[in-house]
């Protein structure tokens, strides 16, 4: 079991695809190794590189730096320092972003946005393990661990020229590939009731109950912007629902009419859950019959229903079948 104290959207129950994050984010906490955190907006990459210092052990502090939030011409004091008088406007010293992680984490959100000479530096202080501020004559050793994220794909980045191939092979010690909410339908029974809890107890409030079947329901939305778009929607329902219980209509997001599926991922898994749905049915529920009708191993059959964020047992009881 992982530690109840992962945060929000790096809970999991256990199951696929976030096991296999967490049992990486695990193996490689304590290490030194550079780790690179990758997959689309709002999929929880600042929350996994928080779960990551902390799993750490470092003493130091957590320094997030947004590469794509600071003009070009400020990132590396920003990042290096600088000491007073090294341009006009430097009246003094200044302490760099990877100064300040020292005994801690330095973490580049939005990495794929450094320029091509900021990329230079930045692997030089991999290298290295020293920084020299903008105008200082000698480097400054550092004890510093490096965490990346983009959404951006950095290996394509660096087949064009556009990101350096020594700094990406310095970034990727480890890489943690975060899925799409869409990728994780199946463990919204889990995920919702515990997000809630966590949320109600940063804002000082009771946990409200919640109504039956309301993660499901939420399951069945597109959730474009990932795990901070369910954050975000449960953040304004519980300020909606006051003393609970938390329901369906504190969701205005329930009673929009759903778009068509534009994405490619997103129609074949629901070709797939039709299909298997279909299948079963036509089978009376029999997995056995089922799994030989669709070409599969019976293990292989229940492990798609859960990819899928199907429960047979419920779905079972739909159609009036008790037995599989």
């Amino acid at each position: 079991m992982f530690p109840p104290e992962t945060t929000h959207g790096i809970l999991t129950d256990g199951s696929e695809p976030m096991a296999s994050v967490l049992g990486e984010m695990a193996r490689v906490a304590r290490s030194r190794l550079c780790v690179l955190v990758s997959g689309p907006s709002g999929s929880g990459k600042e929350l996994a590189a928080r779960e990551l210092h902390r799993l750490s052990g470092r003493p130091g502090p957590l320094v997030p730096v947004n590469c794509s939030a600071i003009a070009e011409s400020l990132m590396e004091s920003e990042l290096f320092g600088h000491v007073k008088g090294a341009y006009t406007g430097a009246l003094r010293d200044r302490t760099g972003a990877v100064e300040c992680a020292e005994g801690g984490t330095l973490f580049l959100d939005e990495v794929a946005d450094l320029s091509p000479r900021l990329q230079a530096l930045l692997l030089r202080v991999l290298q290295e393990r020293e920084v020299r501020r903008v105008g200082a004559e000698r480097a400054r050793r550092v004890d510093v661990r490096f965490l990346a994220a983009t959404h951006r794909p950095l290996e394509a980045l660096a087949a064009a020229g556009a990101f350096r191939h020594d700094l990406l092979y310095r970034l990727q010690g480890s890489v943690l590939t975060l899925p799409a909410l869409g990728e994780r339908r199946h463990e919204f029974p889990y995920l919702v009731p515990r997000m809630v809890a966590r949320l109600a107890l940063e804002t000082g409030m009771p946990a409200p109950a919640l109504q039956p079947g309301l993660p499901q329901a939420l399951a069945g939305l597109a959730w474009p912007g990932n795990v901070r778009e369910l954050l975000h929607a449960l953040e304004r329902a519980l300020l909606r629902c006051g003393a609970g219980p938390l329901e369906a209509r504190h969701f205005p997001e329930l009673d929009r009419t759903p778009e068509p599926s534009r994405n490619w991922v997103e129609a074949t898994r629901e070709f797939q859950r039709r299909l298997l749905l279909e299948t079963l049915s036509r089978h009376r529920f029999q997995v056995a019959e089922s799994a030989r009708a669709l070409g599969l191993a019976r293990p292989a059959l229940y492990a798609a229903a859960r990819r899928l964020g199907l429960d047979l047992g419920l779905e079972r009881s739909r159609v009036g079948l008790h037995r599989l």
